[in-house]
């Protein structure tokens, strides 16, 4: 109990709406998120070619509105624009439940998308501002492990609603959406933004110029290829696995649910127990888990073997991508913090703008296999070169350490 209470004091309470609301609103979207393509071809009716391309659209509104959405950010208060976008996703949730034709899903889907490039730089930005640099990778990792509670049970439910009424599972996310934004008003206060805000916007030299912004675009560069695979594991995989086992949708829902289960299990442990060893080491590591994952994702036809590959994705996912936000708030000015979380996080929306129908076209012609055992080697190759990179960083930024 003692520790427990510990723990609760050392974070703000920004923290813990946000691990209610990460939660909820994980559990509600990963009913979603492992049938999306089937359901977009099976009861709305289109070709798997026309279902990648509308699914693309939501990453495209996002990249178009994402350096935006950092000003934003950096210019008005957090709270104001996290509020805002939770609203706009739940609106267009509440579209996509009651859409019956493809131009109708597609207009709430690009809506959903500019409702997220608010809300991901915002709350990321007021998350480092407000917990001290030493504890933002455990915080990080907090957020992970709310979200894989929900993401434990949610496609497990989410395959009994597909069988009864997919749309339940749009209507039960905007449910969870305006709750979650219920939350951040009533619990969040109002955060300062930074003190030299104002200099910097108007400063040249620091805003301006592209020099300010390099880091975070090499960044957002070099994850690309991380982000390419998670597109192909959340579009393609699903059509790949519909060839290759029977079982296929059962099959999809509980590899989802173990890997929310040891990530609720394993992320914040792993996270702690990595605290200490060079981020340059964790990033590139996970480059390799993710390699090994696309190579078994490509070959493997056995269950067991396929939930046994969920420990080397859950371990990737957790030391890489929980170290790699850490490292963006070392090298981004504090009052340019939701344009660089902005920036880095692009490269999610390239990838899944471009990845499904560029990996649907390989699949169509080539095979899953084929699919992925390429993102296998463009993850080689992207971690040798973020390895290149980040070793010409450590210098420039100094690692904190936690504890």
């Amino acid at each position: 109990m003692n520790q427990f209470k510990r723990l609760t004091a050392a974070y703000p309470p920004l923290l813990w709406v946000r691990l209610f609301g990460e939660t909820l609103t994980t559990l509600s979207n990963t009913m979603i998120a492992p049938f999306l393509v089937l359901y977009l071809s099976e009861n709305i009716g289109s070709s798997v070619i026309m279902t990648m391309l509308v699914i693309g659209l939501q990453p495209f509104s996002e990249i178009l509105l994402t350096l935006f959405a950092g000003g934003v950010t950096d210019r008005y208060r957090r709270k104001t624009v996290m509020l805002i976008s939770l609203l706009i996703q739940g609106v267009a949730m509440l579209g996509m439940a009651f859409s019956d034709s493809m131009l109708l899903f597609a207009l709430s889907y690009v809506a959903n998308g500019a409702g997220r490039s608010l809300f991901i730089p915002a709350s990321r930005a007021m998350l480092a501002d407000a917990v001290e640099p030493t504890q933002l990778s455990s915080a990080f990792a907090l957020l992970n492990t709310a979200s894989s509670i929900g993401a434990a049970i949610g496609p497990l439910v989410g395959v009994l609603i597909y069988q009864q009424n997919p749309a339940l599972a749009f209507l039960f996310t905007a449910i969870s959406l305006f709750l979650y934004a219920l939350a951040v008003w009533w619990k969040i206060p109002h955060s300062e933004q930074p003190a030299d805000t104002t200099e910097t916007l108007q400063t040249p030299s620091a805003s301006l110029r592209l020099d300010a912004y390099r880091p975070a675009f090499a960044i957002m560069l070099l994850a690309l290829p991380i982000s390419l695979f998670y597109a192909q594991t959340e579009t393609n995989l699903q059509l790949h696995f519909k060839e290759m086992l029977p079982n296929y949708l059962q099959t999809l829902a509980l590899l989802a649910t173990v890997k929310g289960v040891l990530l609720l299990l394993f992320e914040f442990l792993l996270i702690r127990w990595t605290r200490n060893l060079p981020p340059r080491l964790l990033i590139t590591g996970s480059y390799f888990c993710f390699a090994g994952v696309g190579l078994g994702y490509a070959f493997l036809d056995h269950v067991p073997s396929l939930l046994a590959l969920q420990m080397l994705l859950v371990l990737g996912e957790s030391i890489g991508l929980t170290h790699l936000l850490t490292f963006v708030s070392r090298i981004a000015p504090p009052s340019m913090r939701g344009r660089y979380y902005a920036i880095t996080g692009t490269h999610w929306d390239i990838s899944r703008m471009c990845g499904p129908f560029l990996g649907s076209l390989v699949l169509l012609h080539y095979g899953g296999a084929m699919l992925f055992t390429i993102s296998a080697l463009v993850l080689l190759l992207g971690g040798i070169a973020m390895n290149l990179y980040l070793g010409k960083k450590e210098t420039a930024f100094p690692l904190e350490q936690e504890g």
